[in-house]
C-alpha cells in the first residue's frame, strides 16, 4: 500500500532509551521518506515509529536483531544498559551493512551523549537533538560507500545476532497486530483509519 519509488533505501535511524516494564522513549531520530508519496509520508512515519518502538521494547537485550514486516526491515542493536538503536530499511539494503551501522550508531550515541540520555529528566520523545544522525543517514544511503566506512569499525563479536524474525514473533500469546495498532500512541486517528480501511479492503498495509 505504501509504495517506495526506489530500492536499496534507508528510511530512518531511531535511538531509544528503554527499561523493563515501560514503553521506550524515543531520544533522537533522523528520517528520509522522500521515496514515498508526499501524502503518505506522515502515515508512513507513524507506522515506522510504532514498529521501531515495538521492536525496541520487545527485542532481547544484549542482542542485534532483524525484524521484518512486509517490505521493510528494522535492524536493532539493544544494549543491556538501556540504550537501543534501530535502522529501518527496505529488504534490498544489505543486512550486514545495516547491522554494523546500527551498532555504530548506538556506540557513538552512548559515547557522545553520555550523561544526557541516562538522566531521569529525559522522559519525553525527541528530547535530544543530534544533527549527526541526519548526516549519517544521508551518508550511508549508498551501501557500498557505507561498507567502506564501516569496515574500519570494530565489530562486536560478543553481541548475539538474532536473524530473520517477523514482527508477529514479538507479539505475546493471544496478542494481535490489531491490538498494537489500537493501543499505539504513535498512530494518529488518520493513520489508524488508514489501517482499518486497508484491512477492510483486504489490502496489505505494507507497513504493519
Amino acid at each position: 500500500f505504501f509504495r517506495v519509488l526506489s530500492t536499496m533505501k534507508l528510511f530512518a535511524i531511531v535511538v531509544f532509551k528503554w527499561q523493563d516494564g515501560a514503553k521506550p522513549i524515543l531520544l533522537s531520530s533522523a528520517w528520509d521518506l522522500g521515496s514515498f508519496n508526499l501524502f503518505q509520508r506522515s502515515t508512513v512515519k507513524d507506522f515506522m515509529t510504532m514498529m521501531a518502538r515495538t521492536v525496541a521494547e520487545r527485542a532481547q537485550a544484549g542482542t542485534r536483531q532483524q525484524v521484518e514486516q512486509d517490505e521493510y526491515v528494522a535492524y536493532v542493536h539493544k544494549k543491556t544498559d538501556g540504550l537501543a538503536s534501530l535502522i529501518i530499511a527496505d529488504k534490498e539494503y544489505p543486512e550486514r551493512v545495516a547491522f554494523t551501522f546500527a551498532s555504530k550508531v548506538v556506540m557513538d550515541y552512548s559515547e557522545k551523549q553520555k550523561g544526557k540520555w541516562e538522566s531521569k529528566d529525559v522522559n519525553t520523545d525527541n528530547c535530544i537533538d543530534v544533527p549527526q544522525l541526519t548526516a549519517d543517514l544521508a551518508k550511508y544511503q549508498d551501501p557500498m560507500e557505507a561498507d567502506k566506512i564501516l569496515k574500519i569499525q570494530k565489530d562486536l563479536d560478543d553481541t548475539k545476532t538474532i536473524m530473520h524474525q517477523a514482527i508477529g514473533d514479538l507479539l505475546e500469546r493471544g496478542e494481535k497486530l490489531d491490538d498494537l495498532v489500537a493501543m499505539s500512541g504513535d498512530l494518529g486517528s488518520a493513520s489508524k483509519a488508514f489501517y482499518a480501511g486497508a484491512k477492510k479492503n483486504n489490502s496489505c498495509c505494507r507497513m504493519m
